[in-house]
């Protein structure tokens, strides 16, 4: 199993090594947040370059602001991405996508005043603007829960080219930081998806504990993640992500034609060739056409969106 961790800066502080994070945790992929909002956090421009010269996986999150009835005005939706999207600036097909952080804080989304369509429009127009810099659909973090008891489950068809990051928790906050491969790897404690993502078996990332103490290189708490790697054998909705991503036929089963597809796309971007679908292969595979298509992406988006140069 394959371990990462995510953080921000009330959690990471300066405190951090991620050269001994990936040696001693050990670790295969990171993931920061680069805004609160439109804020960014002082770590990031410390980290970022800091998590890819010890050859980690690395990926940057925008924590969504929504609106509060009680308290001060937060900025639009795209001024949020925008900002996001200004200091995170290019990035190579060896990072993962931007993710985009849905949740509400607090009461839940009775805090915001809005109704589940509102809100998921605001992280549409949030989620417009990072597709139309970076041509590519960001990851979406969020839980079933959030799309239960929030969002009243509903329907998201246009958003489920998102790879979903997923959280919950299945071990204490604020405890020792858990790296348990048998138990975690059993199939109980998979995080249940929301409806709009089809089967149980397509969400990517699983955030399984949050603020755990004790993780080497870190000197305060961080959220622990595990990858789902994906194998020949594997079927569902995830497997027609990656058939869809390599111009496969969607049959939803990673069969030994899809094996075929899959090593030939590894040696092509200077993989391992094991045909094994981990961290490095899934961000090389986000990144790979078709992307989403233009027409859905309103004019407006893109004219809002921040110039990027294209990725190296």
């Amino acid at each position: 199993m394959l371990f990462g961790v995510d953080c921000a800066d009330v959690e990471s502080g300066k405190k951090t090594s991620w050269a001994a994070a990936k040696a001693q945790g050990p670790i295969s992929f990171a993931i920061i947040r680069a805004n609160y909002g439109s804020t960014p956090d002082v770590s990031f421009q410390t980290s970022w370059p800091a998590i890819k010269a010890v050859g980690l996986t690395r990926g940057a999150y925008l924590f969504l602001r929504f609106p509060r009835k009680r308290g001060a005005a937060v900025p639009d939706p795209d001024v949020q991405a925008a900002a996001f999207c200004k200091l995170v600036g290019p990035l190579s097909s060896a990072d993962l996508p931007p993710t985009i952080d849905l949740e509400f804080p607090g009461n839940g989304i009775s805090d915001t005043g809005m109704t589940a369509r509102q809100a998921l429009d605001w992280l549409r127009a949030a989620w417009k603007i990072v597709v139309a810099t970076y041509k590519v659909p960001p990851i979406l973090y969020t839980s079933a829960r959030v799309w239960h008891e929030d969002l009243g489950d509903i329907a998201a068809a246009d958003l489920v080219e998102s790879p979903l990051w997923l959280a919950r928790y299945f071990y204490a906050s604020r405890t020792t930081a858990v790296r348990d491969s048998g138990a975690l790897g059993s199939g109980h404690m998979d995080p249940p998806t929301p409806p709009p993502w089809g089967d149980a078996t397509n969400w990517w990332i699983h955030q399984y504990q949050g603020d755990a103490l004790g993780m080497p290189g870190f000197g305060a708490t961080v959220d622990m993640d595990r990858f789902n790697t994906m194998f020949k054998g594997a079927t569902g909705d995830r497997v027609k992500w990656v058939q869809r991503k390599l111009g496969a036929p969607e049959t939803g089963v990673f069969d030994a034609a899809l094996n075929v597809k899959v090593v030939a796309f590894q040696r092509g971007h200077g993989l391992a060739t094991d045909g094994i679908i981990g961290p490095q292969t899934f961000a090389q595979l986000c990144w790979a056409k078709p992307a989403v298509q233009p027409l859905t992406i309103p004019r407006a988006a893109r004219t809002a969106a921040p110039e990027i140069p294209d990725r190296p």
